[in-house]
């Protein structure tokens, strides 16, 4: 019996820690999600938005700061899987982490620029891009040297770490 109660108390205990076990990249609520122009975004209660899946053809994106009042501040993993026409992209300063294969399946993909934001990269940001060649990045070597990319750089990060590094990048965006 006294077995019996400790199990249901540690069963108790279990689900009542249950919901802070939830994602730890957002602490806020998605009120809507949906699609905008070539986007598929989830908004957050906080007014910012995560770029779950892009649906457009472009060669080059620069992806915006904003979408509507919202501050883009992240992305969904895969959420550039088999863009078949994208060469390079702009990510927006207020972004903090990319997530694992953000670009998956990208076979022109050449180049990313992000800024020195950016605290973590996920497994494999870049994956199966076979044309991908550089990374262009806005901060300097030390930032980029801080950064968070994996536990095991030769195969976590492969074809990130192997590219051409261009700190200290300055974007012109017109």
């Amino acid at each position: 019996m006294r077995t019996f109660i400790i199990w249901i108390c540690a069963a108790l205990t279990a689900l009542a820690l249950l919901p802070m076990g939830g994602c730890a990249r957002h602490k806020h609520i998605v009120v809507e999600s949906g699609r905008v122009e070539d986007y598929y975004c989830s908004f957050y209660d906080d007014e910012t938005v995560e770029i779950t899946a892009y649906v457009g053809a472009a060669s080059e994106l620069k992806l915006p700061n904003k979408i509507g009042d919202y501050t883009v501040v992240g992305f969904g993993m895969k959420a550039f899987d088999g863009c078949a026409e994208l060469e390079r992209v702009y990510i927006p300063p207020t972004v903090k982490s990319l997530p694992s294969k953000l670009f998956n399946g990208c076979p022109k993909l050449e180049a990313f620029y992000f800024s020195g934001s950016v605290e973590t990269i996920g497994k494999n940001v870049v994956f199966e891009c076979p044309s991908f060649t550089q990374v262009l990045f806005g901060g300097t070597r030390r930032q980029w040297d801080a950064i968070d990319v994996g536990s095991v750089p030769w195969t976590d990060n492969y074809e990130l770490l192997n590219a051409e590094l261009l700190c200290d990048y300055v974007l012109d965006l017109d």
